[in-house]
């Protein structure tokens, strides 16, 4: 009985990081059973070891977990969203802006990286097994010295408790499902128990559903594990013979008044880092308000994120129609897929060059990697070409630096694809972007109510600088007329720590409606026009294409905003749902809520049973499409 009173402190040391979890992040009563699961296993297998070697597995064990948690804690804080493992990949990116982001960690978040460093640091010190006890029976030799039957009996104890309950808590799950649903069919639900539980679509419903421990274990299993065995391949097969029925269904777009108005000219992608709505004013951008009156406005375009990286995800989705997977898996899984139908590729295969252009190393989300796979000839990292820093903060060394500006205007026709720097968080006077901006523009320290305000004005100002350089490069060469402008932006101003203050700079009322960011095509021929249609990142492939004159014969998850038979809409990937004055939130309890209702519609039962089973299918389709392969032929 001593024995089993000196290691149930070890249990509560692995259960403190479920706690200290639900505490911070409150997930279900159902996570905390499961997390005392894992806390007896953790704590089972570290008795059965020797000492020395138990002290070692507990100090990886809990200092991997405690760090997760805290992790996950961090991360949802300013995202509200919580990460797959996979997402670690992207840690690096990340933590360049870790101090701008740190002063939004609750007080708790602090409070428990003190606790957890102290549990550590006590629970190696004092792990079970020291002391002046009766002798007991060992193996004498090799790895298993040290270990007493004793130990292995009362671990084994815990371990086979906590299998029984990680047994018996996914049946309960699903026999709450009856409960809740009745004779529906669960899989028809999205939100139901069994379907958060078995797809493992969307990381928040599966930690709120079962806490920390049990996230990270299935998901290890589901993302890391299962892929890679036979089971993967027939599940692929399946997929495609869905994605084929889905994109049957759907029928093929016809064309229309806007097919071909671009054909042969040269195209220039800017992905418009941090620029959102509300900072495109007459006073602070000029030329892109002037390139938005002159050209296509889409007044009501979304950049919904998938996955857990903003600003790679908007730009994997421009070139490739695709988003980045919600699987868990992280998108470098997917290097080896064929990318066939991605903007750059199909532009190449009619006699295009293609190329990127952008500050920050290849080593940066492996662009160095992924844009050639993507279908670019190249990636230009402007560190590649200057050597001062200083002047590397600076969107227009594009066209100062002489060799990225003949990289930029190479002979042929040409897609160049620009990744500007300026707007990108933070927002405070001593970060270094704001300081260089306001080093220019010294009049806007203090112009405006709040120090972030007046840093985001003037970080636009800086891009709206390089947008008119462009223009005036593009005269002076004679390819103004040649030459089709789009301009989308990465996310919205989410680096903006006061978010009352950027609701109230964005008109909005609803943190769902702050993911609504401007879009626009411009060309110097027209036509000048404004769409109201709701539109996303996803359907810019296909849009562009239509108007470049180009049948590519591959389906897309998008569709040609231009095209009639699409309703427009946008899809986010917890199952909120907008389109055309109707905002629908799929709220945490797999509830939908109404945010907007400009159309009048009086919704039933029925209408929100369809909206689920179009919103759960169509980011079921965006997953199956990297999963699969699909355009592979």
């Amino acid at each position: 009985m001593k024995r089993l009173l000196g290691i149930l402190p070890l249990v509560g040391a692995y259960y403190l990081i479920e706690l200290s979890a639900y505490i911070l992040l409150p997930s279900s009563w159902y996570g905390l059973i499961f997390g005392l699961a894992w806390a007896l296993m953790l704590a089972g297998i570290g008795v059965c070891l020797p000492r020395l070697a138990g002290r070692i597995f507990f100090g990886i064990t809990y200092l991997f977990g405690a760090g997760w948690t805290l992790a996950q804690v961090g991360y949802h804080s300013v995202f509200q969203k919580v990460m797959w493992l996979s997402d670690i990949n992207y840690a690096g990116e990340g933590a360049v802006f870790l101090g701008d982001v740190l002063g939004a960690f609750p007080v708790g978040w602090w409070i428990f990286a003190g606790i957890h460093m102290t549990m550590l640091v006590l629970g190696i010190i004092f792990f079970p097994g020291k002391g002046k006890s009766a002798p007991q029976k060992t193996e004498e030799k090799g790895i298993f010295r040290g270990i007493t039957r004793q130990r292995v009996f009362t671990g084994g104890c815990f371990i086979a408790i906590a299998v029984l309950l990680l047994v018996v808590m996914p049946q309960v799950l699903f026999h709450r499902d009856k409960s809740v649903w009745g004779t529906r069919s669960e899989f028809a639900q999205a939100t139901s128990y069994k379907a958060i539980y078995t797809t493992m679509y969307d990381a928040n419903n599966v930690y709120r559903l079962t806490g920390i421990y049990h996230l990270t274990a299935r998901d290890f299993w589901k993302h890391e594990i299962y892929p890679i065995t036979p089971f993967a391949k027939i599940a692929r097969a399946k997929g495609v013979e869905r994605l084929d029925a889905y994109f049957a269904q759907r029928g093929q777009a016809q064309p229309n008044e806007m097919t071909g108005i671009y054909r042969g000219k040269n195209i220039v992608l800017v992905l418009m880092e941090s620029m959102d709505d509300w900072l495109i004013t007459r006073e602070e951008t000029p030329t892109l308000c002037k390139l938005m009156e002159e050209g296509i406005s889409f007044t009501d375009f979304y950049t919904p994120i998938y996955g857990s990286a903003r600003t790679f995800n908007s730009e994997f989705c421009m070139n490739t129609g695709l988003y980045l997977p919600t699987t868990g898996r992280f998108v470098f899984h997917y290097i080896t897929n064929d990318f066939s139908q991605s903007l750059p590729s199909v532009m190449r295969n009619q006699g295009y060059s293609a190329e990127v252009f952008h500050y920050n190393t290849a080593k940066y989300y492996s662009r160095g990697v992924f844009e050639p796979a993507l279908g670019y000839e190249k990636y230009n990292a402007y560190s590649d070409y200057e050597t001062d820093k200083l002047k590397l903060y600076d969107d227009n060394l594009l066209f100062d630096n002489q060799g990225l500006k003949e990289q930029f205007f190479r002979e042929g026709t040409r897609l160049n694809t620009i990744i500007t720097r300026s707007a990108h968080l933070g927002y405070e006077y001593s970060e270094a972007l704001s300081k260089f901006a306001l080093h220019k523009y010294p009049e806007y320290r203090g112009k405006f109510s709040s120090e972030e305000e007046s840093c985001a004005r003037v970080k636009a100002k800086l891009v709206d600088d390089c947008f008119a350089r462009l223009l005036e490069e593009l005269e002076a060469r004679g390819e103004l007329k040649n030459t089709v402008i789009i301009g989308l932006t990465d996310h919205y101003t989410y680096g903006y720590k006061n978010t009352e203050e950027l609701m109230a700079l964005s008109g909005v009322k609803e943190k769902l409606l702050l993911e609504k960011t401007p879009m626009f095509i411009w060309s110097s021929e027209g036509p000048s026009l404004q769409v109201d249609k709701t539109a996303s990142t996803v359907d810019l492939v296909p849009t562009l294409l239509n108007m470049m004159g180009i049948e590519t014969g591959y389906s897309y998850l998008g569709r040609d905003i231009f095209d009639e038979a699409y309703e427009g809409y946008a899809v986010f990937s917890d199952g909120s749902f907008i389109s055309n004055g109707l905002v629908i939130e799929c709220q945490k309890d797999g509830n939908y809520r109404i945010i907007e209702n400009r159309r009048g519609i009086e919704l039933t039962e029925e209408d929100y049973a369809k909206l689920t089973d179009f919103t759960s299918t169509f980011r079921e389709m965006a997953n199956e499409l990297l999963i699969t392969d699909y355009y592979r032929e």
